[in-house]
C-alpha cells in the first residue's frame, strides 16, 4: 500500500501528515503532549551538543535548552530557531553559514538536512503503529515537502538537496520527492472543501469550488516568515491553472514578534532588556511563545512578564514605572496587558505588506476573482482576518479554512498523490541561452567577439529567450528547439543556460542576468559540416528544469539539471 507523507517545514512550527493511497482519512501527529500541549505542529527548533551533534528537535528541543540554562550549560550547545528564513533573499551555496544562539556558526545544509531527518524518522516510527506487523522504510514513501512561492530557485533546490541528505530519497530516486509551493498546496486543499470547512458563514454557497470550472481564485498564505499569493482558475476535471505569477514578501507573523519585541525593549529600556536577552535567552524564548498565541486573540491580551526580566528591571526602576508613560500598556501582577489598540498597531506592517500585494493583483483587468482564500497560522489572527475582509469583501467572498494552518500540509498529501493537478503555470523568470550572431559594429559595440576559422566576426555573449517571464507554461512539456554547428568540423556544441527577472534581454552579460547551468553535446560526425543540428529539449517543472541535447547525425545525448545555487 502506497503511503504518501507530506511535510510543511515552517518558519515558527513544523508539521507532518501522511495518507495510505486507499485510505480517505488523512492522519497526523499532536505534538507536546508531554509538556501538557496538544498542538499539529512542534516549533521549528533544532538543537546540537558542542560537538555538533544532534540532540533534540520541536518542544524537546526547546524544554532541554531550558534546563540548560538554569545549570549555565547552554552556551555550550547550538540552538536554531526560526531559521527556515535564513534561505530567504540570500545569495545559496552548499558551506552555508548560520549562526547558532551561543554566537557559533554550522553549516546551514546540516541544520536544515537533521531537522527534515528527524521529522522523517518521526513520522515513518507514527506509520509503524498504524499498520500492524508492516515495517515502512523512507524508500516505500512518497514524500512531498513544502516551500514558500517566493523563495528563490536555489533556495528550493537547496531544501531538496537537504531532504537528500537526510535521507527522504536517495539520488537514483529523486521523483520520490515532490517539492511543492505551499500557496499551491493550500489550493488543491481547499477547492475541494465543502462548505462546512469553512469558517461559520464565510462560503454562502452549498457549492465545491473544483466542481465549478471557469473559477477563479487567489490563495493568500499568512505565514510565520512569508505572505504568499497565487491565483488559480479551475478547469475540466478538477484541475488548475495558474493565472497570475506567485508574488509574496517577508511580512508573515513574525513582523508582529519582531514589533511586540521591539515595544518590549522600549518598554523597560535597551539596558534591561539587552542584559536579559543575553543571560536568559530560554525565557525571551517563552515569552516570544506566550506572545505567539495572544495573536489569535481578539481585543487585549495578557503576557507572562519573564521572571528574570522584572528581576533585572526592578533594580532600576520600581516594576510599575515601566509601564506609566504609555497608556495602551499596564502592568497587571506579574503579567503584562496589552490593549486591542496596540496589538492591532503591532499588526499594521503585516497587514499593510499583505493589502499591498492583493492591490497589485486584483487591478488586473483581465482576472476575475470570486474567492480569496486565507490560509496559514498567521490567517487565523483576527486583525488579519479581518482586515482583508473589510478591504477586500465587496470584491470578493472571503473565506478561511477551518482549520487554516493545516490547509498546506493537508493539500501538500493530496498535491503528492497528484502532482500534475496545476496544468500550467506563469513564468517567474526569462530562461533562455548564449548563443552567437553576426558582429554588427553598432548593435554590438563594446561587446566580446568570437572570430571563426574562417574569419567571420560573431558576437559571442547574445541572449535567445526560450521562456518570458509571465508566459504560461504547460506543467512538464518539454519544449524543442535546434541549433545548429557553427564550425565544418566542430566536434561539440556547447549550451550555457541564463535566467534574469527582466521580460526582454538581448545579452548575457546584462545587469541582472545569471548562468544557471551548461552542458556539453558531442557531434562526432562532421562530414556534413555547417549542416548539422543539434535537438535541445527542455522541461521547464515547477521546481526543477532539465534540459537534453541530442546530436541529430549520431544520436549522441548529454543532459543536465539546471543548478541554482551558487559554487
Amino acid at each position: 500500500m502506497e503511503v504518501y507523507i507530506a511535510i510543511d517545514f515552517g518558519t515558527a512550527f513544523t508539521g507532518y501528515c501522511f495518507k495510505f493511497s486507499e485510505s480517505q482519512q488523512v492522519r497526523q501527529p499532536k505534538w507536546g503532549e508531554e509538556y501538557s500541549l496538544y498542538t499539529p505542529k512542534t516549533p521549528t527548533c533544532i538543537l546540537f551538543d558542542e560537538d555538533e551533534n544532534f540532540l533534540k528537535f520541536g518542544y524537546d528541543a526547546v524544554m532541554t535548552y531550558t534546563r540548560q540554562t538554569r545549570k549555565n550549560e547552554a552556551k555550550k550547545l547550538f540552538l536554531f530557531d526560526n531559521f527556515k528564513m535564513e534561505l530567504f533573499g540570500k545569495e545559496l551555496h552548499r558551506d552555508f553559514m548560520m549562526t547558532a544562539k551561543n554566537g557559533k556558526e554550522m553549516r546551514a545544509m546540516k541544520v536544515f538536512s537533521e531537522s527534515l531527518k528527524f521529522m522523517k524518522d518521526h513520522a515513518l516510527d507514527m506509520i509503524g503503529k498504524h499498520t500492524a506487523g508492516v515495517t515502512y522504510s523512507a524508500s516505500d514513501a512518497t514524500w512531498v515537502l513544502t516551500v514558500p512561492a517566493i523563495w528563490s530557485a536555489a533556495a528550493k533546490q537547496f531544501m531538496r538537496e537537504a531532504a537528500t541528505e537526510a535521507g527522504l530519497v536517495t539520488e537514483s530516486e529523486p521523483e520520490r520527492l515532490i517539492v511543492a509551493l505551499e500557496p499551491e498546496a493550500a489550493s488543491v486543499w481547499c477547492k475541494q472543501l465543502p462548505k462546512e470547512g469553512f469558517m461559520e458563514g464565510d462560503l454562502t454557497e452549498a457549492e465545491i469550488i473544483e466542481q465549478v470550472p471557469g473559477t477563479q481564485y487567489m490563495v493568500v498564505d499568512c505565514g510565520g516568515g512569508t505572505i504568499d499569493i497565487t491565483v488559480h482558475e479551475v478547469v475540466e476535471g478538477g484541475h488548475l491553472k495558474e493565472l497570475h505569477r506567485v508574488s509574496g514578501n517577508n511580512m508573515g507573523g513574525q513582523t508582529v514578534d519582531k514589533n511586540f519585541k521591539a515595544f518590549i525593549r522600549e518598554i523597560f529600556s535597551e539596558k534591561v532588556f539587552d542584559e536579559f536577552e543575553k543571560h536568559h535567552p530560554s525565557e525571551l524564548q517563552r515569552l516570544m511563545y506566550d506572545f505567539s498565541i495572544c495573536k489569535r486573540y481578539d481585543g487585549e491580551v495578557l503576557v507572562q512578564c519573564p521572571y528574570s526580566l522584572q528581576q533585572i528591571a526592578s533594580k532600576v526602576d520600581d516594576i510599575e514605572a515601566y509601564f506609566s508613560r504609555d497608556n495602551d500598556v499596564d502592568w497587571e501582577s506579574g503579567q503584562i496587558l496589552l490593549s486591542g489598540a496596540k496589538l492591532k498597531d503591532l499588526h499594521e506592517d503585516s497587514v499593510r505588506g499583505i493589502e499591498s500585494l492583493m492591490k497589485e493583483i486584483l487591478k488586473k483587468p483581465t482576472l476575475n476573482i470570486r474567492y480569496i482564500f486565507l490560509v496559514g497560522g498567521f490567517a487565523l489572527s483576527p486583525y488579519v482576518n479581518r482586515f482583508v475582509k473589510e478591504k477586500f469583501g465587496s470584491k470578493c467572498q472571503v473565506l478561511c479554512p477551518v482549520d487554516a494552518q493545516m490547509a498546506i500540509v493537508n493539500g501538500a498529501v493530496m498535491f503528492g498523490m497528484m502532482p500534475n493537478v496545476v496544468e500550467s503555470r506563469i513564468s517567474v523568470f526569462t530562461y533562455g541561452i548564449a548563443v552567437v550572431h553576426f558582429f554588427d559594429k553598432i548593435k554590438h559595440k563594446g561587446k566580446s567577439k568570437y572570430v571563426s576559422k574562417d574569419g567571420v566576426h560573431y558576437c559571442d555573449v547574445c541572449f535567445h529567450c526560450l521562456v518570458k517571464k509571465d508566459e504560461s507554461i504547460p506543467f512538464d512539456e518539454a519544449e524543442q528547439y535546434i541549433f545548429n554547428a557553427l564550425e565544418i568540423d566542430q566536434r561539440e556544441l556547447p549550451f550555457s543556460f541564463y535566467c534574469t527577472e527582466k521580460e526582454t534581454a538581448e545579452f548575457v552579460d546584462e545587469e541582472g542576468m545569471r548562468k544557471i547551468g551548461s552542458l556539453v553535446v558531442s557531434m562526432p560526425k562532421i562530414s556534413q559540416g555547417r549542416n548539422r543540428s543539434v535537438i535541445l529539449e527542455i522541461k521547464f517543472g515547477f521546481t526543477e528544469m532539465q534540459a537534453t541535447a541530442t546530436d541529430v547525425d549520431s544520436g549522441e545525448t548529454t543532459s543536465v539539471k539546471m543548478d541554482f545555487m551558487s559554487k
